[in-house]
């Protein structure tokens, strides 16, 4: 996928807390003011924000529609779908929230996991309820799973990844009375047995992180900072942002084999 010159991919962006910073990690942490900054930049480029099912069909078919963007919210925090709903609203925008089915309704303490130099807070505070969640899926946004308790699918046993992608699916399932296709991986992280765990469980596709690849079961999504400039912003809304990211790796990587 990267090549000498960017191959257009769907831009995927990846939102994790949309409140007041409080005690919350300001490094994850996206102000209101600023989420509705990002839309602004989103509407003023002329871009359409998709479903699971129109993103699906765009990375099945490797036809990508332009000017399109699939937003989404990791962990499911209450006050970030209380925020984001009526924000995403005003724009005339959609998202999509990743939730771990087993905290719905529990306070919640996930622990930091992401690699890069910047030590990460854990993230603390109370998950939607599943009232919540039906009122977020009413208002047309989407909803997937990230698993069972947010464990990370590549430190416990098979047995047990195969309950948390299983688990998650039949209880929101059961919850919205809807089939749910789409996993995420908690932390973003993956390997054979946390994506075998995945196709196994019924979804369609999963998606992780970066670096970009072809794989349903590893599609890339791009982090958004708080202190995100309009044109890092930009070049992410593009998608071309994933080719600098592994252009960049790349150099580095050949430079230190030198």
């Amino acid at each position: 996928m990267i090549g000498l010159l960017p191959r257009r991919v769907l831009p995927v962006l990846m939102y994790h807390r949309i409140g007041e910073v409080g005690q919350a990690d300001p490094s994850l942490t996206v102000t209101p003011p600023t989420f509705a900054r990002h839309l602004d930049w989103i509407n003023a480029r002329g871009f359409r924000t998709l479903s699971l099912d129109e993103a699906h069909d765009a990375f099945r078919s490797r036809r990508f529609p332009r000017r399109s963007v699939l937003l989404t919210i990791d962990d499911g925090f209450d006050e970030t779908l209380r925020t984001a709903a009526p924000l995403l609203a005003a724009a005339g925008q959609r998202a999509t929230v990743f939730v771990p089915s087993g905290l719905l309704g529990r306070e919640a303490r996930l622990e930091p996991s992401y690699g890069g130099s910047q030590a990460h807070r854990p993230v603390s505070g109370s998950i939607v309820d599943g009232a919540g969640l039906t009122a977020w899926v009413n208002a047309g946004h989407g909803v997937g799973s990230h698993s069972l308790t947010h464990a990370d699918l590549t430190k416990i046993s098979a047995a047990e990844a195969a309950r948390e992608a299983t688990e998650s699916k039949r209880l929101l399932e059961d919850l919205l009375g809807r089939e749910i296709l789409d996993f995420c991986y908690p932390y973003a992280h993956h390997d054979p047995a946390a994506r075998q765990a995945a196709r196994a469980a019924g979804y369609r596709a999963a998606y992780a992180g970066e670096p970009p690849t072809q794989s349903l079961w590893a599609l890339p999504r791009m982090m958004v900072f708080p202190d995100d400039s309009e044109r890092r912003f930009a070049r992410k809304l593009y998608g071309y942002y994933y080719w600098l990211s592994a252009w960049h790796k790349r150099v580095l990587r050949t430079s230190d084999e030198q």
